[in-house]
């Protein structure tokens, strides 16, 4: 444990540092996942690649994810936040630059799906999730929801911006600047505020004093640390609400990594012109930006379990309005009705599991343990886009994938009263 910084107590506590930090870090890092739907516009008209063999690219990059989740997860837990993630913008910046270079399908699939999600694995959705427990216990919903809010803004202010930027100078140089800011932004960044844990800055979690060797120890000892990933999962295979947790998880992919690989080329093909397509794109990360917000609040206060289960039922219902889309014309209104329900449903969905996830494993392993839950959550990122496109292919219709998504989402939504169940009746049994 790192003390040599300010040993003293004092009103601004450096957690929010950290929330800002991870904040603005996912605004960038998880665009470079979700902008492929708009890539995907000039990379079908230039090369005519269909949208399921580019749908395999993006399933690539969330296969990648996942597996290399775990160990990014390990990693953490090894050695630290501070010496694993500034990294993963390092891997997303060099990966973007090249994607300038992209003239085959082979390309795409080692760029943007290999080692794009490799820097995922590094600085993604799992480990700044993992790092939130370290400096965050009463107030773990309301931090997680804030950090985890930066995804959202990034889908609000990017996704316009580089659909305007192809636009103006073409994909390949909008590749090449949204790289190059990642590199020279967002990595130093990472490397100069990015600290392990609050005792690294004089304080204890929540802001309150440093925690005694002796307590510091009893969680994140050197004894703690020799588990391997073999033998956390040995520890946590048994554990019921690991599975319910895996089986939520899994749903939350498959339905975020579709409807954003696929939500701008649907909305073209119901007859939106491309600028606004991106600007309702953009619509959902603005009010995916609020959900978190209001999710991880609303969380904290009814039970992170009963807030997986509310947000699961408004992502349900915002896929439903999805599908009707096309009968209310190329209205702008109604695309916001969407984005506002949807995004609400999505934000207030990833904030709260992530906290429920922490209040469940929080522990010197916890970054094993989420890596382990983020390979559910490749696992449906990496079916659902391919399935989406190629049913598209197929049929000229996203319908059957759309309702795929929204039984998932009720399916979670039962899942995650019981889960509540289950948490409370092991908080009596202890």
């Amino acid at each position: 444990m790192n003390t040599k910084e300010n040993k003293t107590s004092s009103t601004f506590y450096y957690g929010w540092v950290i929330v800002c930090l991870s904040h603005f870090t996912l605004a960038f890092h998880v665009v470079t996942r979700f902008s492929f739907g708009i890539f995907q516009v000039p990379l079908i008209e230039e090369f005519e690649w269909g949208r399921g063999l580019l749908g395999g690219a993006f399933a690539l990059s969330m296969a990648t994810y996942a597996l290399g989740a775990p160990l990014a997860g390990s990693l953490l837990d090894k050695y630290g936040p501070k010496a694993i993630m500034p990294w993963g913008s390092v891997v997303l910046g060099i990966s973007l630059i090249l994607s300038y270079f992209i003239s085959s399908i082979f390309e795409v699939y080692l760029l943007i799906g290999f080692f794009l999600g490799g820097g995922l694995a590094l600085s993604g959705f799992a480990t700044h999730s993992a790092i939130m427990p370290r400096w965050f216990i009463q107030k773990r919903g309301r931090a997680t929801g804030i950090a985890l809010s930066g995804i959202g803004i990034g889908i609000l202010f990017l996704a316009p911006i580089l659909e305007r930027l192809i636009s103006i100078f073409g994909w390949r140089i909008t590749y090449l600047i949204f790289g190059l800011v990642i590199l020279f932004v967002i990595a130093p960044t990472g490397f100069l505020f990015l600290r392990d844990h609050p005792e690294d800055v004089g304080q204890g979690p929540d802001g309150d004093p440093p925690r005694s060797k002796e307590d510091f120890e009893k969680v994140y000892g050197e004894k703690h640390q020799k588990k391997g990933i073999r033998d956390v999962f040995k520890e946590v295979r048994h554990d019921q609400r690991f599975w319910f947790l895996m089986v939520i998880v899994f749903g939350i992919g498959f339905n975020n990594n579709t409807i954003m690989s696929q939500l701008a080329l649907y909305l073209i093909d119901v007859k939106y012109l491309p600028v606004t397509a991106a600007i309702i794109f953009g619509s959902v990360g603005f009010i995916r930006t609020i959900g978190s917000v209001i999710g991880g609040w609303v969380g904290d206060l009814i039970g992170r379990a009963y807030g997986v289960s509310l947000a699961s039922f408004i992502v349900g219902m915002g896929i439903v309005f999805l599908i009707l889309l096309p009968n209310f014309g190329s209205s702008l209104t109604y695309g916001f009705i969407f984005a506002i329900i949807y995004g609400i449903g999505t934000g207030a969905m990833s904030a709260c599991y992530s906290a429920l996830c922490g209040d469940c494993f929080e522990g010197p392993n916890y970054g094993i343990i989420i890596g382990f839950m983020e390979i559910c959550y490749g696992f449906g990122g990496v079916l659902g886009p391919p399935f989406a496109g190629f049913m598209f292919d197929a049929t000229k219709s996203y319908t059957i994938p759309f309702i795929t998504i929204s039984c998932l989402m009720f399916f979670a939504l039962f899942l995650s009263i019981l889960l509540h169940r289950t948490i409370q009746r092991e908080k009596k049994i202890s």
